[in-house]
This record gives C-alpha cells, structure tokens and sequence, in this order.
C-alpha cells in the first residue's frame, strides 16, 4: 500500500509540473518525461505484491481487454481529429475541434485514458492498484476541469461556452 501512496504522490507532483510547463512556459525539458510518466505510471500500479479481487476472473479479464482496446481506439481517433500536428502536452489548436470524438465529448482523449487504465486493473484485479485508480481518475478530471477553466475557455471564449453546454466532459450529453 506504500507502494501505491508513493505513487499517486508522484503521479500529482507530475500533473503540477505538466501545469507549470503549460501556463508558465518553463520546463520544457519536462514534456517528454511528464508525459511518459503520466500515462504509463498507472500500469506499473499492477506490480506490487498485493491482494487480488476474488471475483468471476474470466469476465473481468474479458471486461478488460475490451476496456483497453475500446481506449485505445477512442485515443487514436480523438488524435486523428487533431492532424499531423498534433503532440500530447502543451499544445493548443487554433480551431476548436468539435468533429469526430469531440463532437460527442469535451475531452475524448482521458475518457479513452480512463478506459485503458480501468481495463488494466479490472485485468489485474488487484485491490491497491484500484484504489491508486481511483485517485488517478480524480486527477484526471481535475486535470480535465482545470484545462478548461484556465485555458479552452480564456482561449476559445463563448464558442467554447457553447460547445461546453452541447456535449459532456466524459459521458454523452
């Protein structure tokens, strides 16, 4: 359980210094390993030792693997709407996208996240490695929340105000 404490501390210590490098425009040395650290600390929650869910397994694992692919697809297509320009931190397009995923949900790319992440640990079934998710999908709202107070809205004004009240941040409106 230290092991998980120890890494959702450091999972919210990345998300303050991804926020530093975005609003301040400093650390940029930071973007590649923030961003490797954000997406792939969660799988390593699985690692270790800890009590495992006694559930149906086979239907978990089969939940799973769908979760996974399901995200993983909804990733790809949320950056497809994006084009060649596209990078995971720091960037801000200069046309609010409102086609392909996004025309059904604000932030389709931690909705895809969230997905990958969960099918993981219903995969793993390990209890520790839930509970640091939990923690990780609060961050990941807040980090959604925080984005568009501090910048979609200030950036795309009442088109982005608009569009906020046509479609959800996670779930279909």
């Amino acid at each position: 359980m230290k092991t998980q404490i120890f890494m959702v501390v450091i999972y919210s210590l990345n998300l303050i210094l991804l926020w530093l490098m975005m609003r301040l425009n400093k650390f940029a040395w930071y973007k590649v390993p923030g961003t490797l650290i954000l997406f792939l600390l969660p799988f390593f929650s699985v690692l270790p030792d800890q009590p495992k869910f006694e559930l149906d397994y086979f239907w978990w694992i089969v939940g799973g693997y769908i979760a996974l692919i399901l995200g993983l697809l909804l990733i790809i297509w949320a950056k497809y709407q994006f084009g060649k320009v596209f990078v995971w931190i720091g960037f801000n397009p200069t046309k609010l996208i409102t086609s392909g995923p996004y025309k059904f949900v604000r932030h389709p790319m931690y909705l895809g996240l969230i997905f990958i992440f969960v099918g993981w640990w219903w995969v793993w079934a390990a209890v520790y490695a839930f509970y640091f998710g939990m923690f990780i999908l609060a961050l990941l709202w807040l980090q959604a929340y925080l984005e568009e107070k501090l910048m979609l809205e200030k950036i795309y004004g009442k088109e982005y105000d608009a569009y906020r009240k046509e479609t959800g941040m996670f779930w279909i409106k």
